[in-house]
């Protein structure tokens, strides 16, 4: 990545594992532009992370509105440039039985999980590619296992994870790469959405996945493009190959 201040996209950043990623990338001295649909939390982290001393510029709306996808890119190029896209934004949509499952749904599940993470990195490779930068597209182990109730949200991200290959293949000619990042099961809010009569504290907080994003962001991004990545490995060998 360049050696000048380097500037990264963060969505779905006002809580969990959004904001987790944009801590490690002020501390490894990124300039950040933040997105969220609740503009209070997402506020109140920006204000937060902007105390460490990177610029903050947070970008409150739903990723799938194309005037809040433009906003975001354009304050990225305000800061100077793009290194860095990280699609984490998601929708869990409704978790139970296929056959029971209002197909309308896919109306709001696809276009988050998928559809305006290919949108945003349509309008952010012009500045990714002048600087040879990372796109990271956030996914889920519910993209290669049939779990019963979750076969909705499970095809959305098993279509980044395609998209994001293709994706890898077709921008190398542009100097931009392409990752996939399952950040395993965690304590999060959707998480506790998903089983909203169960105790989740036995699951790690995002934070286990710190180790992670460094090693990720210490890597060239050409020598990782189109990989797949688990972020919670016991063995700290992160690598998936599909």
């Amino acid at each position: 990545m360049t050696a000048s201040k380097r500037v990264a996209i963060i969505t779905g950043a006002s809580r969990g594992l959004g904001e987790v990623i944009s801590r490690v990338l002020a501390e490894r001295g990124y300039d950040l532009v933040v997105g969220a649909r609740n503009p209070g939390p997402l506020q109140d982290v920006a204000e937060s992370i902007s105390q460490k001393g990177s610029r903050v510029v947070p970008v409150a709306g739903d990723v799938t509105d194309a005037s809040v996808r433009a906003r975001l890119v354009s304050a990225a190029g305000e800061l100077g440039g793009l290194d860095l896209l990280v699609n984490n934004a998601s929708e869990l949509g409704d978790i139970g039985p296929l056959m029971e499952f209002d197909v309308q749904r896919f109306g709001r599940v696809f276009p988050v999980n998928a559809g305006a993470p290919i949108a945003l990195i349509q309008l952010a490779v012009p500045l990714l590619a002048e600087r040879r930068g990372l796109i990271v597209n956030v996914t889920s182990d519910a993209a290669q296992a049939a779990y019963p109730g979750w076969g909705p949200y499970g095809a959305s991200k098993a279509a980044l994870e395609l998209l994001t290959r293709t994706l890898a293949t077709e921008l190398r000619d542009r100097g931009v790469s392409a990752v996939i990042v399952d950040p395993g099961d965690m304590r999060t809010r959707m998480h506790q959405q998903a089983f909203p009569l169960d105790d989740i504290s036995d699951r790690p907080l995002p934070a286990v996945t710190v180790p992670f994003w460094n090693w990720l962001f210490d890597q060239m991004p050409a020598d990782i493009s189109g990989e797949r990545f688990a972020a919670q490995r016991e063995d700290a060998r992160w690598l998936q190959r599909v």
